[in-house]
This record gives C-alpha cells, sequence and structure tokens, in this order.
C-alpha cells in the first residue's frame, strides 16, 4: 500500500455522528471533523449483524480510502449517493432519507453547508 494515507492515520482523530432513521432502522453516520487532515467516515446500523450492516460497513471504509487516496471528491460521492431509493423511504422532521446511500449523502452535504458556514 505506497502512497495509502490509511497508513498515516493519526492516534486520534474527533468526528460527529448524526444518526438517520432509514428503511433499514437508525443509520449513524460519523465523518471526521473538517479541521482534521485525515478523513474518515464509518457508517454503522443501529442493529447488528446482517448483510445491510455489512454493506455499509464497506461503503464507510470504501469513503474513508477514496477521501485519503484523492480518489474522488466528497461532492461526487454526494452527488452519487444522492437520490437512490430503497422500497421503503423514511422522514426525518422533514426531510426524507431514500435509503442508507442517500442518508450518508445527506450526512456528507449537511457537513460541507456547516464547513461553509463557518
Amino acid at each position: 500500500m505506497d502512497g495509502d494515507k490509511q497508513m498515516n492515520r493519526p492516534e486520534r482523530v474527533k468526528g460527529e455522528t448524526p444518526r438517520l432513521k432509514t428503511g433499514c432502522g437508525w443509520i449513524y453516520i460519523t465523518e471526521s471533523l473538517p479541521e482534521e487532515e485525515y478523513k474518515e467516515v464509518f457508517c454503522r446500523l443501529g442493529k447488528s449483524g446482517g448483510c445491510a450492516a455489512a454493506f455499509l460497513d464497506g461503503i464507510g471504509r470504501l469513503i474513508t480510502h477514496s477521501l485519503n487516496s484523492e480518489v474522488v471528491t466528497k461532492e461526487t460521492i454526494i452527488r452519487s449517493f444522492s437520490g437512490i431509493q430503497c422500497p421503503n423511504p423514511q422522514w426525518n422532521g422533514n426531510v426524507q432519507v431514500l435509503s442508507c446511500v442517500d442518508a450518508i449523502a445527506k450526512v456528507l452535504k449537511s457537513n460541507e453547508k456547516e464547513k461553509e458556514d463557518e
């Protein structure tokens, strides 16, 4: 893994973890804070086990590696995941979450907007 920033992960990375209701249950998405040099995303379902939980763990790892190796931009991930719909969309207040990956896009986008507002 020459050149892989994964090898250079600091001892501690700060992040925030919002939760959103999805058709699979509650999803918890942790993204490193904007000032962190190392970018990291974790995606977890409130219930353990199963294919959806494994899929989300893999998606989080893929996003982390992509951002740190600069393969894709965060904006590309947001655009690619936004609007993907599963058979059981859910409402979180006045925001409709269409799927787990749509939830990831919404959290990443929200964090970008907060970063811009600062």
